[in-house]
């Protein structure tokens, strides 16, 4: 199993195929993220355990580059080469068959989406080798990646849980994470909600808007907000001391054990 990824970054024509800096490093930063789906894939969990080296690095026009693992705790040495086999197969399988080989999820696919050429690049294209398998990162791969993510279906409802990365810099978006179903839920609002959103930074919230999903997926991946509903505190919260004596009479004659056994004989 091969233990080494090559990487080929294919610059404009009027670069004489060099790579620009900024294109490099954000062709990094996707493959690195694609890398570390494909490990949860592999592994199950979401703890990592592998990072990348950059061991051999080569300029010829075009850029080209070797990538090896760097175990980040004691795990089985093949587990980096399991990674790559299956971010290579997988590329692979999309480039030639427009499918995955694996359940599809939407951050691995959008990790992919980013590679190669982009509409805020001028890279002409991204090369990856994993052992014999080559695959070229292409408007091909992203026509038949765009045909698996497919479009988006919208239904109005609501997405419950903490409400955090909130980026009000040019844009209003924000992230939901959710105790149960989705690890992350994205979202945008409109203006009138800014103050709103930012007093529920750091809270458990519920947002109510527009949820976004994909016909594949069972949970959203978006939502346009609408309204933000702040849950109180559990310190907030009435205890159940809180509920002592609200209905004094509700005994009458007996005494609480008397009572409850009574209501237990009843149903019984």
């Amino acid at each position: 199993m091969t233990k080494k990824i090559t990487i080929r970054f294919i610059g404009a024509a009027a670069d004489r195929q060099n790579v620009r800096l900024s294109d490099f490093i954000a062709q990094l930063e996707s493959i690195k993220r694609a890398l570390r789906e494909n490990e949860r894939i592999v592994t199950g969990n979401d703890e990592l355990s592998l990072d990348y080296k950059i061991v051999d690095l080569r300029h010829s026009s075009p850029a080209e580059m070797d990538l090896e693992p760097v175990y980040l705790r004691d795990v089985p040495k093949s587990l980096g080469g399991e990674v790559f086999s299956a971010f290579g197969s997988e590329l692979r399988s999309i480039r030639k068959q427009a499918a995955t080989t694996q359940d599809p999820e939407l951050g691995r696919l959008q990790a992919y989406q980013e590679m190669g050429h982009q509409k805020n690049n001028v890279l002409t294209a991204l090369q990856i080798r994993v052992g014999r398998t080559r695959v070229v990162i292409d408007d091909v791969f992203h026509g038949n990646l765009d045909r698996i993510l497919g479009p988006d279906e919208f239904v109005s409802g609501s997405i419950s849980g903490f409400l955090e990365a909130l980026n009000i810099h040019n844009t209003n978006r924000f992230a939901v994470y959710p105790t149960l179903g989705p690890k992350k839920v994205a979202g945008k609002f409109g203006s009138e909600l800014r103050e709103q959103i930012k007093r529920a930074i750091g809270d458990f919230v519920t947002v109510e808007g527009r949820l976004a999903y994909k016909s594949w997926a069972p949970f959203p991946h978006a939502i346009e907000a609408t309204q933000v509903l702040p849950h109180r505190p559990d310190s907030e919260l009435p205890s159940l001391f809180d509920l002592h004596g609200t209905i004094p009479d509700l005994t009458g004659a007996e005494s609480s054990v008397e009572f409850v056994e009574r209501i237990r004989h009843e149903n019984w």
